[in-house]
This record gives structure tokens, C-alpha cells and sequence, in this order.
């Protein structure tokens, strides 16, 4: 069949996420093969009413996260419609362009807001198929909803293509590597495709997008920034991540490593692409440790970025924290980096999250910023399982001590396919059958020893404790409290954190 056509959508209630890669990298690969895709963009639409803002949060509570310069942005930004303007237009959007498959990639917390699109055009009789780290880590509850046809189980890059063709021209489906499939009233299971060769995928097309969704928010200024892929996977085994199960599936069902590297080359292809033709301002390189890296190939990237001369962003590890790859970066171009300390309790850390670091070390590892000009920011999480507030005061201590540019707080979530998950229902924190939010939504745990309105308490405060004096901790534990009087201390904090810090603005990384 000639003049195929694709619907996607990737439910986003985030209205100032980066762009997502998989978009622009399926946008590429479907006009490799003549295939016509249409992206049906959520994020231009305002749907707090029922779902959380993370943006809000992240500006309105998280004092790591700096506030952006809203009217700065907004002169790039289509006003927002409401959200019943987002379920007519999606389905005028269907029925003008007729596809003849409708792909969908979301995370587990954005699955309500997923089935609630999916359900309202239910009745055109497109099939929906789902992708995505739901559909590959929660695959049995993710195929049990009605509003979904089939999902795709681990990477979709080598199964699209061939999936869409059968599906437009009414063939059978169910031998697709990764494919699960309703099939009269059973669901036919396949083993996830072998990963693909990351040199091997086309370049990214972000043509697909509309412009004033590549403006965001970082360090104080809004830049026309986009995102480049350097590895998937990751090395560690983090028991808050799905990569331990990630790694497992893959080595078990192909007998690969998930975890891999793009090499230079490949990857300063995309860096000038959006440099030239897309007018970048800034480059935020999507990996959990750009400093997998080895030195050689380091110095290849500084090489073939002088030339580039624009600030980027990166994230690593205390722990793998190499001052020579790091001077080479800072002269290349690095704007800012964030590191995952997650907790600051070194048996906990060791023993619940499966990070394996002493305090000395990551502070010995972070004096090494202190020479460059360059912002840190430093990722940390509370609510872990098990977890108590005198615990996660350790977490506070490391950070006081290292003293981050910005500092992020997270609650931890127990999203499918992580171990953590696991326990906290092990435990009774949780029931089996939970749906994970996102972090900005609180914490699902029920412990005895934490409970979720002290965990949101610590969160909200976490930057009062890390950079204000001793002697205010009184109060600050005071606007701990979800209450008038709470309320009331917290905003005086903050007017007070913001009047000796400066506001800063930041996007939250």
C-alpha cells in the first residue's frame, strides 16, 4: 500500500519539556520509507485542571529549581488552550489526516492522561499501539487496557516500520520482535527486538515540531536549545531505575548489553544539524553519564566541538568525576552539569539504593568544580523506602557541605521495573497494583517512620536547609508543615533565600 500515514503522540501535560528524541527520530526513519507521520503535540495545551503541572512545582516550590522569567518566555510560547480543546482538535486531527495506525509513547505517569486521549477517539477505529517505558517495564497491565491494541516492549526503532505496513495493509502482526498483541481474546507475546546499532539510525528531522517548542529556560535566560543522544542505558544498577531490569531483560532475552555509546562522529552529526539548521543556542547532551566517555574519546568531542561555540549541559556521577575529561569540557563549552548524589547516608545509600560511594570521595570529586567557572547542580531524592527525616537530614549534610550551584530534591516514585518498587510493596508501603505519578505529585508511600506529608515537608524545604544558616533551622522545619502557619513561614524563607541567593532562574536541572 502506497501513502501510508502515522498519527503519534506522546501525552506530555509538561508545557516546557524539552523535545522528546523519539519523535524526531521516528519523524526521520518513517521518511526513510515513504511512510507519512503526523505529531499531535500535547504540550500546547493546559490540562491542570487534572493532572499536576510539574512546572509549577518545579517553580513554585523547589527552591533549587530557580523560577523562569515567565514574560521572557511567553514571547515565545503559544498561549495554551484548555483541555477540551485538546480532545477536539486531537479528533479533528484524525479525521482529517485518516492514519492508519496511531503510536503512542508515554511513562508511567502519564498513563491516566495517555488512556483519557486514547479513549476519546476510541470509536474511529484506528488501532492504537503503545510504546515506551510503561509499555516495556508495566507490559501485562499496559496490554490489559482497553484503549490499547498492542505495545511495543523495549526499543521500537527496527519494529515500527515493518509493524506499521502490516498493520495498514490488515496483515498479522504478532511475530514482530517486541510486539505483544490481542489476538481473539489472547495476548501474543514476543521477546524485545536485539538493540540497535545507535550509528546505524538516521540523523534526527526536528522539522516536525513547531519553533516555540525548542525555547526553555536555563540559568537565568531562555535559549533555543535541543537535545542530543549520546548513550543508552546505563552502566549502574540504582535501585530506584528501571536499568538493572533494563540490562537483565536485554542480556536474557538477546544475549546484548543494553548499554551503549554513540561514537563522536555520530553524534557531532546531530550537534551540527541543530547548530546550523536549526539555530541552536544551546546543546543538552540526553545521557545519565556523559563521562562514560573514555579520555580519548573526550578529547575527540572537544576536537570537533571547538568549533560549534555553544554552552551545553551534561550530567555524571561524583564518583566518575574525571578532572582531565572535565577541563576539556569546561574549554569546549560546558554551561552546566549535574551530578546524582541521591542520598547522603552512606550505609543507606550503599544498602537501599545500590550506590557504592563514601562521602569522602564525592566530596574530594566535587572540589574539582570549584576552579571553573561552571554551574553544578546536584540531584537528590527523599521518601526512599525505609526512609526516615533524620536520615534524609544526611542528605541535606553532604549537600551543605559540597555546596551545589542549584540543588534538586526529588520524591521518589516507584515506578514499575525497579527494585525499589518491589520493596516498598514488599513492605506494605504500597499496593501491588499502584500507579506511580510523577514526583511533583507527592509521595504513594505509606511508612510509618516517613509519612507522605512529612516527605513533601522536606522536599519544599530542602535548599531553606542546604543554604541557609544554622541557627534559622527552627524555623524552617516550622514551614516543614503543609498549613496556614506553615505556609506562611515557608513564603517568608523564601523571600529571605531569595534576597541572599539571588534569583537565579533555572529550569530545575
Amino acid at each position: 500500500m502506497n501513502n501510508i500515514k502515522v498519527m503519534f503522540i506522546n501525552p506530555n501535560p509538561r508545557n516546557m519539556s524539552l523535545v522528546q528524541p523519539v519523535v524526531s527520530l521516528f519523524y526521520a526513519i518513517f521518511k526513510q520509507h515513504n511512510i507519512d507521520m503526523r505529531f499531535f503535540d500535547t504540550t500546547f495545551y493546559d490540562v491542570s485542571e487534572t493532572y499536576t503541572d510539574a512546572n509549577k512545582y518545579i517553580q513554585e516550590v523547589s527552591l533549587g529549581a530557580k523560577r523562569s522569567d515567565e514574560s521572557q518566555l511567553k514571547k515565545y510560547l503559544r498561549k495554551p488552550k484548555t483541555k477540551a480543546q485538546l480532545f477536539s482538535d486531537f479528533r479533528c486531527e484524525l479525521e482529517d489526516f485518516q492514519p492508519h495506525v496511531l503510536l503512542v509513547s508515554c511513562t508511567e505517569s502519564t498513563i491516566f492522561f495517555t488512556r483519557e486521549v486514547l479513549k476519546s477517539v476510541r470509536d474511529l477505529g484506528v488501532p492504537h499501539v503503545l510504546g515506551g517505558v510503561f509499555a516495556t517495564y508495566a507490559s501485562e497491565l499496559a496490554i490489559s487496557y482497553d484503549e490499547i491494541d498492542m505495545i511495543c516492549v523495549g526499543e521500537g526503532e527496527n519494529t515500527i516500520v515493518p509493524l506499521v505496513k502490516r498493520l495498514a495493509n490488515g496483515e498479522r502482526t504478532a511475530d514482530l520482535p517486541g510486539i505483544w498483541t490481542k489476538e481473539k481474546g489472547q495476548v501474543i507475546k514476543n521477546p524485545v527486538a536485539p538493540p540497535v546499532n545507535l550509528d546505524d539510525l538516521p540523523g534526527f528531522d526536528a522539522s516536525i515540531y513547531e519553533d516555540s517548542r525548542f525555547y526553555r529556560a536555563m540559568s537565568g535566560n531562555i535559549y533555543r536549545m535541543f537535545p542530543v543522544e549520546t548513550h543508552r542505558g546505563c552502566p549502574l544498577a540504582c535501585t530506584f531505575c528501571n536499568s538493572p531490569l533494563q540490562n537483565s531483560m536485554y542480556k536474557s532475552e538477546t544475549g546484548q548489553s543494553y548499554f551503549r555509546k554513540k561514537t563522536i562522529s555520530k553524534v557531532m552529526e546531530d550537534v551540527r544539524y541543530f547548530a546550523g539548521e536549526m539555530k541552536a543556542e544551546y546543546i543538552f547532551f540526553w545521557a545519565d553519564n556523559f563521562f562514560a566517555y573514555s579520555r580519548q574519546e573526550i578529547d575527540e568531542f572537544c576536537e570537533a566541538y571547538a568549533d560549534i561555540k555553544l554552552p551545553f549541559f551534561c550530567q555524571t556521577y561524583p564518583t566518575t568525576l574525571d578532572e582531565y575529561k572535565f577541563k576539556r569540557l569546561v574549554d569546549a563549552g560546558l554551561h552546566k552539569i549535574n551530578m546524582g548524589i541521591e542520598h547522603g547516608n552512606e550505609n543507606f545509600r550503599r544498602k537501599v539504593v545500590n550506590r557504592v560511594y563514601s562521602n569522602k570521595k564525592a566530596i574530594e570529586q566535587t572540589k574539582i568544580l570549584q576552579s571553573y567557572d561552571v554551574q553544578c547542580g546536584l540531584a537528590n531524592i527523599v521518601g526512599f523506602p525505609g526512609e526516615t527525616p533524620e536520615l534524609h537530614m544526611d542528605t541535606v549534610k553532604l549537600n551543605r557541605i559540597i555546596q551545589p550551584y542549584t540543588a534538586s530534591c526529588s520524591i521518589f516514585t516507584p515506578f514499575h521495573g525497579t527494585p525499589l518498587r518491589e520493596l516498598a510493596v514488599k513492605l506494605g508501603h504500597m499496593k501491588d497494583d499502584s500507579i506511580a505519578p510523577a514526583n511533583s505529585e507527592g509521595s504513594i508511600l505509606n511508612m510509618p517512620d516517613f509519612t507522605k506529608e512529612q516527605i513533601y515537608g522536606k522536599a519544599r524545604t530542602f535548599n531553606l536547609y542546604v543554604k541557609l544558616p544554622l541557627n534559622r533551622y527552627n524555623d524552617i522545619e516550622k514551614a516543614e508543615d503543609n498549613t496556614p502557619e506553615g505556609d506562611r513561614i515557608w513564603e517568608e524563607l523564601k523571600q529571605e533565600y531569595f534576597e541572599k541567593f539571588g534569583d537565579v532562574k533555572d529550569d530545575g536541572h
